[in-house]
């Protein structure tokens, strides 16, 4: 495989399992991209295909829920998040169900992750992580949505959710020179992103302090938009190639187990059927 070739994981929480479903059929066919650049969830579960990991994301999203519940009023409750980020970024990892860091940490493949910085509303992109500790840290900054997520530090700044700025980090893609770019996303096709109201007023209280936090976010859905625009011109010119769902996506909250598990199976049923364009896709000058 060409060394510019991309692999693109759109986040989206829960319907991330449908991107699980995908890189684990990857994983059975040995198909291992050397660039990856996730954000978000898209992050959390593709971390798993540099460490090797199949099936992992499918037992810390899917097969946890009933045993370690992770997401619900209870948890926000509890810890001021939604998610269990604790058991998420830290126990699952370092004693439940643990990561392979070395394999991670010592990959040929290169692991692109964002964050944005609340001060600047820029998004910071990380592909050097020290050590296992880092990884979790710069990750779970990745995946801190806002209002049900805490600020996390990163080298002394406060950082939220990557997919804020670059939920589809196609640009970024392009600027670091791949050539070829397999895109995964969460949603059907046809979807674009509106404004949300009562969501952008929320953020103004809670952000009141981050003003460039807010510019960032208010103008998220014309970024969205784009990059979906970006992709689809990519794909004309056979410069990408397009994994989605077919079937509705599970919500992006959602903790049904029979559900998310169906989801999981319907992106690997979508990897295995475009195996084959995949295939010819990359072979093509």
């Amino acid at each position: 495989m060409d060394s510019k070739t991309g692999l693109l994981l759109e986040g989206g929480a829960l319907r991330s399992i449908f991107t699980a479903g995908v890189l684990d059929f990857f994983m059975e066919k040995e198909f291992y991209v050397p660039n990856v650049v996730a954000v978000s969830a898209g992050a959390y579960v593709g971390m798993n295909y540099i460490s090797h990991q199949y099936q992992r994301a499918l037992r810390t999203n899917v097969d946890s829920i009933k045993t370690h519940p992770y997401l619900g009023l209870s948890t926000f409750l509890k810890t001021g998040e939604l998610f269990d980020m604790e058991l998420l970024f830290d126990r699952f990892p370092n004693q439940d169900d643990p990561f392979d860091y070395q394999t991670f940490l010592h990959s040929d493949q290169r692991f692109l992750m964002s964050t944005v910085n609340c001060y600047t509303g820029k998004p910071v992109y990380f592909d050097h992580f020290d050590d296992g500790t880092r990884l979790m840290q710069i990750a779970r900054a990745s995946n801190s949505l806002p209002l049900i997520s805490k600020e996390v530090v990163v080298d002394g700044i406060p950082m939220l959710d990557g997919g804020m700025y670059d939920a589809i980090p196609i640009e970024k893609a392009l600027e670091e020179g791949l050539s070829k770019i397999i895109v995964v996303f969460t949603r059907t096709s046809g979807y674009r992103k509106v404004k949300r109201r009562l969501y952008m007023l929320l953020l103004r209280i809670k952000y009141h302090k981050y003003p460039e936090f807010i510019k960032m976010v208010m103008d998220r859905p014309r970024r969205y938009n784009d990059a979906i625009d970006t992709i689809n011109e990519l794909e004309k010119q056979g410069r990408a190639f397009v994994i989605r769902p077919i079937k509705k996506p599970v919500k992006n909250n959602e903790t049904n187990p029979e559900k998310l598990r169906l989801c999981y199976q319907h992106g690997y049923e979508c990897a295995k059927s475009s195996f084959d364009a995949l295939l010819n896709f990359l072979k093509e000058e």
